[in-house]
């Protein structure tokens, strides 16, 4: 009889560790959908971003599901994230609306670069000041 329970009881666990197992790392989701979505708001004005008036309502609620991963960057906080938010509304041409990060303003959103840690020669500015450092005779 203590079969079927130790089955039920190794079900429960396996379901648990896999359920366990599906967290998320997502950061920031609250300002991805802020900044999708006034996006979307301003896309009908851009034609490369082809959403009709129509359409705006939909790609809101795309930009809900798009954003479940959150933004690639840390969560810059509420003020930074209203200025870009304005900064896309208020925009005169589509430059903002395609490519938000190409904006001053919304710039945080550009991950930053990874330094080059396997690199131990020195750069050419590094070897230029070691020579101009040799004492003069």
């Amino acid at each position: 009889m203590r079969f079927p329970s130790l089955s039920v009881s190794a079900g429960l666990f396996a379901l648990a560790a896999l359920f366990g197992g599906c967290g998320t790392d997502a950061m920031a989701t609250d300002a991805c959908r802020k900044i999708e979505q006034a996006r979307c708001r301003k896309a009908p004005g851009c034609p490369d971003l082809a959403i009709s008036p129509g359409g705006v309502e939909e790609c809101v609620q795309f930009a809900r599901d798009r954003c479940l991963h959150g933004l690639a960057v840390a969560d810059p906080g509420a003020a930074v994230v209203d200025r870009c938010v304005a900064a896309i509304e208020a925009a005169a041409t589509c430059d903002i609306v395609v490519s938000p990060s190409s904006d001053p303003v919304c710039a945080f959103l550009e991950p930053a670069p990874m330094p080059d840690a396997g690199s131990d020669a020195p750069d050419a500015a590094e070897a230029g000041s070691d020579a101009d450092a040799a004492p003069a005779d």
